[in-house]
């Protein structure tokens, strides 16, 4: 069955390249469908010195960083005949997992944006403007690829725009059977990172929205067979054309930033599209053909103060699939699921 979406709210963050690959995926799985995206921002710090510490970040440096964000949305994009006109301002993220002194060294490189044009074309759009826009929708279904920040304060300035969602598919949460990323020295354990960054906007939407809410997992982005040795690997999967060139390029800088230093200590550590899970999952066809998904009960998601060791995690367990459930997840890929993803991914960037 393949539901034909008419609007469909994309909470994407940055700098990460996962997040051109959502907006790709829903393009070309939805062609029809009106596709808004809203960006939010991570907290960094410009010429930052390893002793600063993650909470210890400059908000001027975030918002430029965030502005920037924006402008290499919409020039990149152009790459695949996608025009976005407009990148809603999803607020930054108040927490990070991301050293200071590596997020903006390693991680911005804004090598396929003209200085010049970035200023000229950067300006995200105010909230109040997406919400107006939500509020004239009959339905909008809701994809997210990193922290529910933007979308938490959506409901928090008007909860009405709540009633107008129908799902919310996110790649959100683990259930602790794979190994994460480390940054720094320190392991992250099972915290996820879009969890982690902003325990209190997770707690809010998966505790609050009446709508049914899927979680791809990193149990179904983080497998060996879908992921990619290196950016030259990943191209060679892709269909070659300008976008893909340009796309190359983007994991090339990620490759070296993010991946390369932990693939000299974990060899098994490889490119992941982390980010592009959810927007296959939104069409209920391609998410039974490459997703083990189960109703599940969620039992805590820690956000106090006295959790603050556990921000980052969400509590369940898989639920009766006799009782009535509204929030699922992903617990693996189906046999043919790696084959499937990797046919799909090939046919999105054409």
């Amino acid at each position: 069955m393949i539901e034909n979406f008419k609007n469909i709210l994309a909470c994407i963050d940055s700098p990460d390249p996962d997040n051109f690959a959502l907006v790709i995926g829903l393009q070309r799985l939805f062609p029809e469908a009106q596709i808004n995206v809203m960006l939010t921002g991570r907290p960094i710090r410009f010429n930052a010195k390893k002793e600063h510490e993650l909470w210890d970040y400059d908000m001027k440096s975030s918002v430029l960083a965030h502005e920037a964000s924006a402008a290499r949305i919409k020039n990149f994009l152009l790459h695949f005949d996608i025009e976005v006109i407009k990148v809603y301002d999803g607020g930054i993220a108040p927490r990070t997992l991301v050293p200071h002194w590596l997020h903006f060294a390693d991680y911005y490189k804004f090598l396929d944006v003209d200085p010049l044009e970035a200023i000229q074309h950067s300006q995200l759009e105010p909230q109040e403007k997406l919400i107006k826009k939500i509020l004239e929708m009959e339905s909008c279904a809701v994809v997210v690829g990193g922290p529910m920040t933007g979308l938490a304060q959506l409901i928090m300035r008007n909860p009405a725009v709540a009633k107008k969602f129908t799902s919310v598919h996110a790649m959100f949460a683990t259930w602790g059977r794979v190994k994460l990323m480390d940054f720094g020295e320190k392991p992250r354990g099972a915290l996820q990172f879009n969890v982690a960054c902003d325990p209190f906007a997770a707690n809010y939407i998966l505790s609050g929205l009446d709508c049914p809410i899927y979680l791809l997992t990193t149990e179904v982005t983080r497998v060996p067979e879908i992921g990619f040795t290196n950016a030259v690997e990943l191209r060679n999967a892709l269909t070659q054309n300008n976008g893909t060139r340009q796309l190359y390029n983007l994991y090339a800088l990620w490759y070296d930033a993010a991946v390369k230093p932990r693939q000299d200590k974990n060899p098994e550590e490889k490119i992941f599209i982390h980010d592009l899970a959810p927007a296959l999952a939104l069409n209920a066809d391609v998410r039974e053909k490459i997703y083990e998904i189960v109703p599940i009960n969620i039992t805590a998601i820690p956000y106090l103060p006295n959790e603050s060791a556990d921000w980052g995690k969400i509590l369940m367990s898989v639920a009766s699939p006799q009782a009535d459930h509204n929030r699922f997840a992903a617990t693996g890929l189906k046999p043919d699921g790696a084959k499937e993803y990797l046919n799909i991914l090939r046919n999105l960037f054409v």
